[in-house]
C-alpha cells in the first residue's frame, strides 16, 4: 500500500511540475483539462495511502497478557516442553 502511495505522489506532484519543463506524464495527459486539480488530488490520495500503510503495519504488534511465569515441574522432560511449545505456534508448518 505504501508503495502504491509513492507511485501517486509523485504522479501527482509530477503532473504539476512537468508541464512547466514542456513534457506531462501520458496517464494524467487523459485528466489534462482538470489541471492542476487532478494532479493535487492524487497526490493526496498517494499521501493517505502512504499514512494509512503506515499506521497499518505498526498496529500489527499484539500485546498480551499472559501472567506470571510458573515453574517447570522437576519430573517433566525437555522434549515434552520443546513439543509443547511447538504446538502452540499457529504459524509453524508441519
Amino acid at each position: 500500500m505504501v508503495g502504491w502511495g509513492i507511485f501517486l505522489i509523485i504522479l501527482g506532484a509530477g503532473s504539476l511540475l512537468l508541464p512547466q519543463l514542456g513534457f506531462q506524464f501520458q496517464l494524467m495527459e487523459l485528466v489534462d483539462d482538470y489541471q492542476p486539480y487532478a494532479g493535487i488530488v492524487v497526490a493526496i490520495v498517494g499521501a493517505g495511502l502512504v499514512l494509512l500503510g503506515m499506521n497499518r503495519g505498526s498496529t500489527t504488534t499484539v500485546q498480551t497478557n499472559q501472567g506470571p511465569a510458573t515453574a517447570a515441574q522437576p519430573n517433566a522432560s525437555a522434549e515434552s516442553t520443546t513439543l509443547g511449545a511447538e504446538a502452540e505456534d499457529p504459524y509453524r508448518r508441519p
